[in-house]
């Protein structure tokens, strides 16, 4: 990775703590790869920004990292203007209210948290008025918890095969959010759970056979989620420090 030219209001010493940390996950990343016998660089670093400012977020896009998600639609469109110039690619991993299907189309080139019908239909519906075409997951509540967005495993089928039929929209693979966990056994078969779900959905045609992505894994266990076959996971605290909710 490139060594960063931000010119931001940052301190020296913090832009070293976040190239430090981006350098450090991204080799743990690749690490983990190697170790479940994939290639280094199969997986790609998001960077989750939620809360965070641009100017931190400018270093870690001039250090190279150029992958970022947001979950809030407000944040993707606050922040645009500001790293415009960088041209990251955004994602938005949040819910999306279908409301703000507008806002969301102008600065995110995939969304994946889309979990229900009529939010696709939305989504596509606009992309039709657009002609522009989007990337997106769809998002499983493999930990079924009741506090957790996204489509129960065994509605995924049919939510997928509705969508696939929207034009507009490519479907590039499923994503979910782990199940909260002091170990690897607890933690474990939410992402287990996402891949053979993929595998399956693929190998019967109801999934295209380049959907391939997973996303899953954050701070505390991308990498076991690397293990089980994330090709992307959503690191933020592990770059940036602890989220700023004031």
């Amino acid at each position: 990775m490139s060594t960063t030219d931000s010119s931001s209001s940052l301190s020296p010493d913090v832009i070293a703590g976040i190239t430090g940390n981006l350098d450090e996950v991204a080799e743990r990343a690749r690490a983990a790869a190697v170790s479940a016998g994939r290639s280094g660089d199969e997986v790609r670093v998001l960077l989750a920004t939620k809360t965070q400012p641009a100017e931190k977020i400018r270093v870690a896009l001039e250090h190279g990292f150029t992958l970022i998600g947001e979950n809030k639609v407000q944040e993707i469109t606050g922040k645009a203007e500001a790293l415009a110039d960088l041209n990251p690619e955004t994602h938005l991993i949040g819910p999306l209210q279908r409301n703000k299907v507008n806002h969301t189309l102008r600065h995110a080139s995939c969304i994946q948290s889309v979990d229900n019908l009529p939010l696709a239909e939305k989504i596509n519906n606009r992309l039709g008025v657009l002609d522009e075409t989007l990337d997106y997951f769809v998002q499983v509540n493999t930990s079924r918890e009741d506090s957790k967005f996204g489509v129960a495993p065994e509605d995924a089928e049919a939510l997928i095969t509705e969508t696939r039929t929207l034009d507009r929209m490519r479907l590039r693979g499923l994503m979910t959010i782990g199940l909260p966990g002091s170990s690897p056994d607890v933690i474990r078969p939410s992402y287990s759970d996402l891949r053979e779900l993929s595998e399956r959905l693929r190998e019967s045609g109801v999934m295209p056979a380049e959907a391939t992505e997973l996303s899953m894994g954050m701070s505390g266990d991308f990498e076991l989620a690397i293990s089980e076959g994330a090709t992307i996971v959503r690191v933020g605290s592990s770059i940036f420090g602890a989220r700023d909710y004031s």
